[in-house]
């Protein structure tokens, strides 16, 4: 398979597309405004996360909007670390909304910092948020994409207690119901504004998902915060207008690419790296294997995904293996 061929989204009719208008429901708003930090890695202009902000204020939120001046996607964690890397523009204010684009010192202020810094940067402003949000990102991360997503990333750098203060983080992301680059022209305009409407939706549902977190349902009953201490959520909406419903799941381990089947990524050559001169440049990049459907995790987040559930997947900043303590039987033999 080819890079071309892992990269292409699933084929959608426009006509599905435009019926997305209707999406959810309405529901209440917030049954108390919350401070939210907002964020994403497609650029603070994003429609994504411009129809987040839309239905954060709608509810009754205050919102500090901070993203990358540009996409930074497949950013991961990664933060810009050094002394003064940061250029911070205030984009807009208004009623319970203030916007800023973050990007790189190093770059003159034409290139946008790294998501997870932007989202750090939308904490510092919000004061003592309630919430960090991260998206809405165009694309699903669900599978193995969400170790290199820079949405996912923005919210688990936000729940780790060493940067800024440790906030109640959550990632939000769908896949587009149709490409502009992949109609005719004259439908462009049709195919952005049935995105738009399908942004919406989502937005939407997770104004009204934060509202039901205030109400402390199950477990949450007894945390004093939306969500305990360093937990996150990794949710995902299908592109539909009518989705299966909701499901908690666990991460798959493939990536999908949208394409609807199993992919290994790897990175590499395209040539023989092994046997090149050196100094000689050889290119290189991604591209995928197709994998067997049984290889993933069963009833994870890409199968549900797939099947048109929005998917829940709880997530943390430590990095800690289930039970590491068995691994004291490997050092217990080891002489030093």
């Amino acid at each position: 398979m080819t890079p071309q061929e892992v990269s292409a989204r699933r084929p959608r009719t426009l006509a599905a597309a435009i019926a997305m208008g209707a999406g959810l429901t309405l529901l209440s708003a917030s049954t108390q405004a919350l401070n939210i930090a907002l964020s994403n890695d497609d650029g603070w202009m994003a429609p994504g996360i411009q129809a987040m902000k839309a239905a954060l204020v709608s509810a009754g939120h205050t919102v500090t909007l901070a993203a990358p001046l540009d996409e930074q996607s497949g950013s991961s964690a990664a933060v810009n670390a050094s002394p003064g890397d940061l250029l911070i523009t205030k984009r807009a204010e208004g009623p319970g909304i203030q916007e800023f684009s973050v990007a790189t010192s190093a770059s003159g202020g034409t290139e946008g910092a790294e998501p997870a810094s932007s989202a750090l940067v939308a904490i510092s402003i919000a004061g003592d948020p309630d919430l960090l949000v991260t998206g809405i990102n165009s694309g699903a991360n669900i599978g193995s994409f969400a170790q290199i997503s820079g949405t996912v990333g923005g919210a688990i750098v936000g729940l780790g207690s060493s940067f800024n203060q440790a906030v109640p983080a959550i990632a939000i992301s769908t896949d587009e119901v149709c490409d502009p680059e992949e109609v005719a022209v004259e439908e462009v305009d049709d195919c952005n504004a049935a995105n738009a409407a399908h942004y919406a939706s989502v937005a939407q549902f997770m104004a009204n998902f934060i509202a039901h977190l205030e109400t402390k349902p199950g477990f949450l009953s007894k945390e004093s915060d939306l969500l305990p201490p360093g937990l996150g959520l990794n949710i995902n909406y299908p592109p539909t207008d009518n989705p299966k419903g909701v499901k908690v799941t666990v991460q798959g381990r493939t990536a999908r690419f949208g394409v609807g089947f199993p992919v290994a990524i790897q990175f590499g050559c395209y040539a023989d790296c092994a046997n090149a001169p050196v100094g000689a440049p050889i290119p290189g990049g991604i591209s995928g294997i197709l994998e067997d459907e049984t290889t993933d995790v069963r009833n994870g987040d890409a199968e549900n995904f797939e099947k048109g559930y929005i998917t829940i997947v709880p997530i943390e900043a430590d990095y800690t293996a289930k039970s590491p303590l068995r691994f004291k039987s490997v050092v217990n033999s080891f002489n030093y």
